[in-house]
């Protein structure tokens, strides 16, 4: 606890100590200010104006869509495939983990399709 206060009363004499050398060097800014001010025709006036945006680089606009082109509403994809503890699948993008192991253990993806005359259907090629 000692140590505590201690550093308190440091702190504060260290305070002091600052508030004391402000008060001490105070002219010698505020003059060395005015010689800055007088050599760069710096008026009182535009100190207390705030300051100026500092300019960003332009970025390049985006581009925007045609207003005669519109995208079609994205529509859910039936699923292909379904999984033991009914897991589904599209057939889309890379296979589930669910699927994966199964196949490791011995199964074919044939095995899960959901409708087997859509792989003979030829739907596959229209993906």
């Amino acid at each position: 606890m000692n140590e505590l206060v201690k550093l308190r009363q440091q702190i504060a004499e260290m305070e002091k100590q600052a508030a004391e050398l402000q008060k001490k060097n105070r002219p010698a800014v505020l003059a060395e200010l005015r010689q800055q001010m007088a050599a760069y025709g710096i008026t009182a006036e535009e100190l207390s104006r705030p300051a100026a945006k500092a300019a960003q680089p332009r970025r390049p606009l985006a581009k925007t869509a045609s207003p005669t082109k519109s995208k079609k509403p994205a529509v859910p994809l039936p699923a292909k495939y379904r999984g033991l503890q009914g897991q589904t699948w599209t057939g889309r993008g890379t296979a589930p983990r669910w699927l994966n192991e199964l196949v490791a253990g011995g199964k074919t993806r044939e095995d899960f399709l959901i409708d087997p005359n859509r792989a003979a259907s030829g739907s596959a090629a229209a993906e």
